[in-house]
């Protein structure tokens, strides 16, 4: 994966303030801290309750949460903030994602669910400014250009040895084949 070297938003941050709802609250404040410093007001919560009244306190312009908690779900509290502050950002970070689980957080109203661990600078991007939005040196690369590149550097260490090559991928050689073909034709 490869990552911008730092984050430069045009936007003014000011006033803005990001409600962190994590039990895994030593993990989070790395995050806060990168935050804080682009200018967000950032409160780190390690339970649903505190996190609820936090959010009555301070109105957030981004809420970033996990799902499990151990007084309540984290779904339940995506859904409150959603129809309390309907123009925060909810964003789900979690050790506990996969597919039925990001449908159910975007059905509750998380604009974005990323699985655990992920890059800082990845993340806050996806939070600040969507996934849709986030600059192309901060996408992770399609799993093509990934296969692709992968299976070039076996071909390089086995001296463009199709069979040996083959063997170490796992594949049929004439499969291998195919697929260098269509490389060929294909632009970097």
């Amino acid at each position: 994966m490869r990552y911008g070297n730092g984050i430069d938003f045009k936007r003014d941050f000011t006033n803005s303030t990001v409600i962190i709802a994590d039990p895994f609250i030593e993990q989070a404040a790395a995050i806060g801290a990168r935050l804080t410093t682009m200018g967000l007001r950032v409160v780190q919560s390690a339970t649903l309750n505190d996190a609820v009244s936090k959010c009555l306190d301070l109105n957030p312009a981004y809420v970033l949460t996990e799902l499990r908690f151990t007084d309540g779900s984290g779904l339940n509290f995506v859904r409150w903030v959603s129809a309390r502050f309907p123009l925060a950002k909810t964003v789900v970070h979690t050790w506990f994602a996969d597919i039925p689980t990001a449908v159910a957080a975007t059905k509750a109203g998380a604009q974005d669910l990323v699985p655990k661990p992920t890059d800082e600078e990845f993340l806050i991007n996806i939070l600040l400014r969507g996934s849709a939005q986030i600059p192309a040196e901060c996408r992770i690369e399609k799993p093509t250009r990934i296969q692709r590149e992968h299976i070039e550097q076996v071909m390089k260490f086995s001296k463009s040895n199709v069979s040996i090559a083959a063997r170490k991928l796992h594949l049929h050689r004439r499969s291998l084949q195919r697929m260098l073909n269509r490389y060929k034709t294909q632009t970097p």
